[in-house]
């Protein structure tokens, strides 16, 4: 038996490796490493037992100091015979398998009493922030996907005799004596007990994640969290009370104690963590020293907005709607403003919400088409058609300010494809763009088709309804802005599409989205998945000497930007009308509280299922015709029986399944996200059918391709690629080289995609 040495921090057996060796730690110490935690094997400990019988390692073992360590080689699953016939060895290896049993246990024990505590801190904080604001009439801010959560529930939890089954166990084996026999008992004592080991593992996995999604409610990259809610408390009741009154040190000691919290969950080394914490104390500081001059609030004080002073009114007067409406109008939106809970779950709060809702598309509409004919609409309408704002000090003055000063100065740009949901519906009824597909997935045309068959209208307001281009607007009006502004805005329980202060997290210019950061983000996306919006046409020019040529040309989707304060992005339509070479169709809220890039890729990813589905058709899942949605289709409906996937593969895809709702759509999006965020930067997450496929059909441009070569998983299926791709170049060089002895020019479509064969 040879003693070998390993250096501190040197990895001994990575994560997922073969595992050919059990390895005896003579001196020194190990780390055994798992998401969910780790622990640490000292001299006497075996390393590798928590595998054993599995092929693979579910651990990293890591050497924390310099340590020696001994190898016994496996021959399959069984124990070498220098252990077999040793007793002294078996016992090393049964009671090391015993105390990392232990520890599991213990880990398990900790991390269940650390998930249900996090969840009660979590909702009983949530109740004491919204009693807070109840005491200021103040509106609660939402946290995105608070009203989901639910406390910790394992997938298959441990059976309730397992960890006294250890227990009784050990101490029998204290009296056990080594006898020709205690060979099987050694062997099948091991295999199970590193498969109950390995199950208890996989349980501290999915509770870590569970901490880290209870974590992210307190503070994550987006700001949109609990700490931020406390902040913006924290400034509002501190312009009431002034920062030295009880309330405001409660609130203020409210968030130091989630700060502690983060601290001690390990949060203090994250970069957007440590930026948020250094931030928050500049900013509590500027307030401090802000209220101490006499400043409100330690807030900078707006110029007062006469000209938005009965902002309501002004909107009703241009509406012209009729008075039953009107007066209905304003008194529900009085009644929302007196809400101290405009987010409440209460009947009466839900009925009110219902009723705004309703009347005021109908003021919307009823606006919008005075706007028609008005070559000056008022500042206050335009607030309204892009905004959703109707009232100042709903909004709240700061806000209403600031929206006020952008409205004539939007940073869309309809000629590059961003709109705001005004300028959309003004080039829908200057016939520059045909009506969206509404919810049942019918386009204008189907749509009309529909209500002449129900007889809601006759064959000739059919024929005279298809070229009236307000008849088009107005059923953009009400077949479809008012889904997608409820969709984007994301928490569809509480949705009211009028602006208000309560649902404002982060200040408005640091949220509203530009035709810059949209096309930043898809820039983002092209420069990794450079085909994500090309599409394949026919091309022909005989005279040209082009006979019939299949070519890519690239269509970027229109955005079109919701009036609301959202979290969430929409892939509405892939093509308008029949045509693929026309632009899809994607929203996102005006003021965007998620990730604008992440909101983007996943739209993208939604877009090429959509797009491949459109293309395929009805054999959209047929494997015999291979494409992207028939090959992802075939791969996941036939996992378990999936030879080339590990044990652990099928449970993370059966795990993934599960997040996706069984939706095979949502499983491809989530595979490309990370297809988009890791397997670019060279960070394996997938397994090796979907990386396969992704390859395949979401290509990575060619400076990735050539950096991904260097790692064998990528390898072979990038030779494939270059192999096939090599083949339509030639084709393509050989046809260019034709034109050329022809003395005719290279058509610009076959240059571009000769250029396209390239990237």
């Amino acid at each position: 038996m040879e003693i070998r040495e390993v250096t501190q921090g040197q990895i001994i057996v990575e994560s997922g490796q073969k595992i050919d060796a059990l390895y005896l730690v003579t001196k020194g110490t190990v780390s055994a490493s798992y998401k969910g935690g780790k622990y640490l094997l000292n001299s006497g400990d075996v390393i590798g037992l928590c595998e054993y019988g599995r092929g693979e390692t579910m651990m990293e073992y890591k050497a924390e100091e310099a340590a020696s360590i001994i190898a016994y080689p496996l021959d399959g699953i069984r124990l070498p015979e220098n252990v077999i016939n040793n007793a002294e060895a078996l016992k090393y290896f049964i009671i090391s398998h015993f105390r990392q049993i232990y520890e599991m246990f213990r880990q398990y024990k900790r991390l269940w009493s650390e998930c249900n505590n996090l969840f009660d801190y979590l909702t009983n904080s949530y109740k004491e922030y919204a009693g807070a604001c109840a005491k200021y009439s103040l509106t609660p801010g939402e946290l995105p996907g608070f009203g989901e959560l639910s406390r910790i529930s394992l997938s298959e939890d441990i059976p309730f005799w397992m960890i006294g089954y250890y227990v009784t166990l050990k101490k029998a084996l204290n009296v056990w004596e080594f006898d020709k026999d205690s060979i099987d008992f050694a062997h099948g004592f091991l295999l199970r007990a590193s498969e109950d080991m390995c199950a208890v593992v996989e349980l501290c996995n999915q509770m870590q994640a569970y901490k880290k999604n209870i974590c992210s409610f307190f503070a994550n990259e987006k700001g949109v969290d609990y700490l931020e809610l406390l902040t913006a408390l924290y400034g509002k009741v501190a312009g009431k009370d002034g920062l030295e009154a009880d309330s405001t040190a409660a609130v203020r000691k409210k968030m130091d104690d989630v700060i502690k919290l983060l601290d001690n969950f390990g949060f203090g080394e994250i970069p957007f963590y440590k930026s948020r914490k250094s931030n928050l104390e500049k900013k509590l500081e500027a307030m401090k020293q802000m209220s101490a001059s006499g400043e409100e609030g330690g807030q900078i004080q707006t110029p007062a907005v006469e000209d938005l002073t009965g902002s309501l009114h002004k909107i009703l007067a241009y509406a012209k709607c009729d008075g039953a409406l009107e007066a209905s109008f304003i008194k529900h939106v009085q009644k929302y403003k007196q809400m101290p809970n405009k987010n409440g779950t209460e009947e009466d709060v839900r009925t009110l919400r219902h009723k705004l809702t309703k009347e005021f598309y109908q003021v919307y509409t009823a606006a919008f088409k005075n706007s028609l004919q008005d070559q000056d609409v008022p500042a206050v309408v335009k607030m309204l058609f892009n905004f959703g704002y109707v009232d100042e000090e709903l909004a709240g003055e700061k806000n209403a300010a600031y929206l006020c000063s952008i409205i004539n100065q939007l940073p869309t740009a309809p000629e590059r494809g961003v709109y705001s949901i005004y300028e959309w519906l003004m080039a829908v009824y200057e016939g520059k763009k045909e009506p969206s597909r509404n919810e049942f997935d019918l386009d204008y045309v189907a749509y009309l088709v529909e209500q002449r068959k129900t007889g809601a209208i006759t064959k000739e307001e059919e024929k005279n309804l298809l070229t009236d281009n307000t008849a088009k607007v107005v059923y953009e009006l009400e077949n479809v802005f008012p889904m997608v502004n409820k969709i984007t805005y994301g928490r569809i329980t509480t949705f009211c599409p009028i602006f208000s202060e309560h649902n404002v997290m982060k200040p408005l210019d640091s949220i509203l989205v530009s035709a810059d950061d949209i096309h930043a983000a898809l820039d983002g996306i092209r420069t990794k998945d450079f085909g994500a919006y090309y599409r394949e046409t026919m091309f022909s020019a005989p005279e040209q000497g082009v006979q019939k040529e299949f070519v890519n040309v690239e269509i970027l989707p229109d955005f079109i930007l919701m009036p609301n304060v959202g979290v969430r992005g929409v892939m509405w339509q892939e093509i308008e009308g029949k045509r693929r070479t026309t632009p899809a169709r994607m929203m996102s809220s005006i003021f965007q509280l998620e990730d604008l890039s992440l909101i983007l890729i996943r739209l993208t990813g939604e877009f090429r299922w959509e797009m491949c589905k459109r293309v395929q058709g009805a054999r959209w899942n047929d494997v015999s015709e291979r494409s992207l949605t028939s090959e992802y289709f075939d791969y996941i409906q036939f996992y378990k029986k999936n030879q080339e996937l590990s044990t652990d593969a099928k449970e993370k895809i059966k795990t993934d399944m599960g997040r996706a709702k069984n939706s095979f759509k949502e499983m491809f999006i989530m595979d490309y996200t990370t297809w988009i965020l890791f397997e670019s930067n060279g960070s394996p997450r997938m397994n090796k059918i979907a990386r396969n496929i992704l390859y395949s059909y979401c290509t990575f441009t060619a400076a990735i391709r050539e950096k991904l070569k260097a790692n064998p998983m990528y390898r072979e299926i990038s030779e494939r690629y270059e192999i096939r791709m090599g083949q339509k170049r030639h084709r393509l060089e050989n046809l260019c080289q034709k034109l050329r002895s022809t003395g005719k020019p290279i058509p610009e479509e076959i240059e571009k995609e000769r250029q396209f064969l390239y990237m």
